[in-house]
């Protein structure tokens, strides 16, 4: 009998806590509770809004109860953690924003705007909420003067497009720039054509300094560049002057005679050294460790082995990395940093006929197939080369 009174008593209190008392609705404004305020500097200014909400509380922390026959779960738990129902209704049902709140300026009008749930106010509190929206107009913004800090900054780029990166060096010798920091948008893997937006950062309390001190603060605080005219490599062989290509093929020959000079037997049995074509490598990702492009010139040769004595046909590469051009379209080949054919631990690029070796590839396939084949996830290639099965 006793813990049935026990769980009467119970229940009677909490039925007591959630039960709404009174038949009529109480109104509440909101308005009353809000105020608007404006600080900074002429172009400059912040808003920001404050409710009242200690006061809202104690002006209806006796006149709004929570409608228990309709209260969420949010309600009930709100009660649970101690909240009253004056604040479960402001947390639950008041919400509000400002349509701006920054570089404002004298005149500028700021509206306060309610988003407010009517609905569930009148359900679960049985509270009206009246409301409108707040217009604040902004006035006495102090006026200061305004400079422009790119004035006092030198902002540059520098390496090969497609991998250029931007330096921003300010003039710290003039003393607003003391209090100003810049970031770029963008500062790394930059190529020709692409444009950067460069940001004169600046705290509210080094702005207030600015202005008290040297009665000025900054007007701009974005500006654009564009990376232009830089060296950049090539990535068509079109882009590789006639010249240019000649000097190349010409080199890449060279190289060859000069290997069967050192290495043959007898250099005499070298017949024809004939250019056929290339493969051109573009790294499809210009985050490179290694090469960003490769250029692969093929010759076939054509001699006659010593022993057994028979005529012979092989093809050979020559492989130039990241040839650049300049602005005016002059290239730029390194000469003293090719590739060439080689046996090694890991890599054999050579044959036999009979005891003699040879540095290259007894057909195109095999060359193409080791050499390129294996590059083409990395790479983008294409080739000049006629009549080759790929």
């Amino acid at each position: 009998m006793k813990k049935i009174k026990f769980m009467f008593l119970v229940g009677t209190i909490l039925f007591a806590m959630f039960m709404f008392t009174g038949c009529g609705s109480t109104t509440v404004d909101l308005n009353k509770y809000m105020t608007i305020e404006v600080t900074g500097y002429d172009s400059r200014g912040t808003a920001k809004y404050t409710f009242d909400r200690k006061s809202f509380i104690e002006d209806y922390s006796d006149k709004i109860k929570i409608n228990s026959k309709k209260s969420s779960d949010t309600a009930s738990l709100g009660l649970m953690l101690g909240m009253s129902p004056a604040e479960l209704l402001l947390d639950s049902c008041v919400k509000y924003e400002l349509d701006k709140s920054k570089e404002l300026s004298n005149g500028d009008v700021v509206t306060l705007k309610w988003n407010c749930e009517d609905n569930l106010a009148k359900e679960n509190f049985n509270v009206k909420l009246k409301y409108s929206d707040i217009k604040h107009k902004v006035s006495e913004l102090k006026e200061v003067d305004k400079f422009n800090p790119f004035d006092y900054v030198e902002v540059s780029f520098s390496g090969i497009s497609p991998n250029v990166k931007v330096t921003i060096t300010p003039n710290y010798e003039q003393p607003e720039m003391q209090y100003i920091s810049f970031s770029a948008d963008k500062d790394s893997c930059l190529k020709n054509g692409d444009t950067i937006t460069v940001t004169a950062l600046i705290s509210k309390s080094n702005e207030e300094k600015l202005a008290e001190k040297f009665g000025k603060i900054p007007g701009v605080t974005k500006k654009e560049y564009t990376v232009e005219s830089l060296p950049y490599y090539v990535t068509k062989v079109d882009e590789i002057p006639s010249d240019t290509m000649d000097k190349i093929i010409s080199h890449g020959e060279s190289v060859f005679r000069s290997y069967v000079e050192r290495k043959w037997a007898k250099p005499e049995n070298l017949i024809d050294v004939e250019y056929i074509g290339n493969y051109f490598l573009v790294d499809k990702n210009p985050w490179w460790i290694s090469s960003y492009t490769e250029l692969y010139m093929v010759y076939k040769i054509s001699a006659v082995n010593p022993e057994p004595e028979q005529p012979i046909e092989f093809y050979y590469y020559v492989c130039y990395s990241d040839i650049t051009a300049s602005a005016d379209g002059t290239c730029t080949v390194n000469f003293d940093d090719c590739k060439v054919p080689q046996d090694g631990l890991f890599t054999s690029e050579s044959f036999k006929v009979g005891k003699y070796k040879y540095m290259g590839y007894e057909t195109l396939d095999a060359l193409f197939n080791n050499c390129i084949v294996p590059k083409i996830n990395k790479y983008e290639y294409t080739s000049t080369i006629k009549n080759a099965e790929q």
